[in-house]
């Protein structure tokens, strides 16, 4: 399963593609975080070499993609630009001059996606990216009681989970908020699918030992991210 990381400013504009990539078999994380540390800290997290495609959203301006273009460039991925109309011939010669490797759509048929990334997919199909599970934790965390967690052997949904609560570290999100956010719609099996993700987060946590609960389970109301057990991706 080739992995796909969605760079954007709103999770909830990329359902649509997201969900056909899904259905293509892709593995599919969008983030909002790792483009928010990257205008930051100006740096390229770890995390995004585990992506051998890079989807920048369409709610990331033409100014943001030619900041974020020479960053990005040159690590061996193949990087493709969302819009929201078909390109002409020139369109697509300028986005190979800036070193893009073509363009989609989130108005595009599954069957046109698949035959775009197909050739894009196939230079990865030999490639094994592993997944990494590390606890890293500095000295001002230490002093400070926190535990810093870098996880990527996640599944997309699981990543979108995390994503979603570290967001709003601290605060409450309810359970019909994080269906929305992962589905775009709320039933009873979505709300049981949720529950078992959030169990699997927890049992993959306690694999790498750590000794505190990280996302607390707050009965009737919903999940949090505990401040002091920040989860990032970096």
């Amino acid at each position: 399963m080739i992995r796909v990381l969605v760079l954007t400013k709103n999770i909830l504009a990329e359902e649509i593609i997201t969900n056909k990539l899904q259905y293509l078999n892709y593995e599919v994380f969008c983030s909002t975080s790792i483009l928010d540390e990257l205008q930051m800290n100006r740096q390229i997290t770890n995390l995004v070499d585990h992506f051998p495609i890079i989807i920048i959203g369409e709610t990331i301006s033409s100014y943001e993609l030619e900041w974020l273009l020479p960053k990005l460039s040159n690590r061996g991925q193949s990087i493709l630009r969302e819009v929201d109309h078909p390109l002409n011939e020139n369109e697509c010669a300028a986005l190979k001059e800036r070193g893009l490797s073509g363009a989609v759509q989130s108005s595009d048929s599954v069957e046109s996606l698949r035959e775009q990334l197909a050739e894009v997919a196939g230079q990865y199909r030999a490639q094994t990216f592993a997944p990494i599970v590390s606890v890293k934790e500095t000295t001002a965390e230490k002093e400070q009681g926190l535990s810093t967690l870098t996880l990527v052997n996640l599944s997309s949904l699981e990543l979108q989970v995390l994503e979603k609560l570290r967001n709003q570290c601290g605060e409450i999100i309810s359970r019909d908020e994080l269906c929305l956010a992962l589905w775009g719609n709320v039933s009873q099996s979505r709300l049981a699918q949720l529950s078992s993700l959030i169990k699997n987060i927890k049992l993959k946590l306690e694999t790498i030992e750590v000794d505190r609960e990280v996302i607390q389970t707050i009965w009737g109301k919903g999940y949090r991210v505990r401040k002091e057990g920040a989860v990032l991706n970096k």
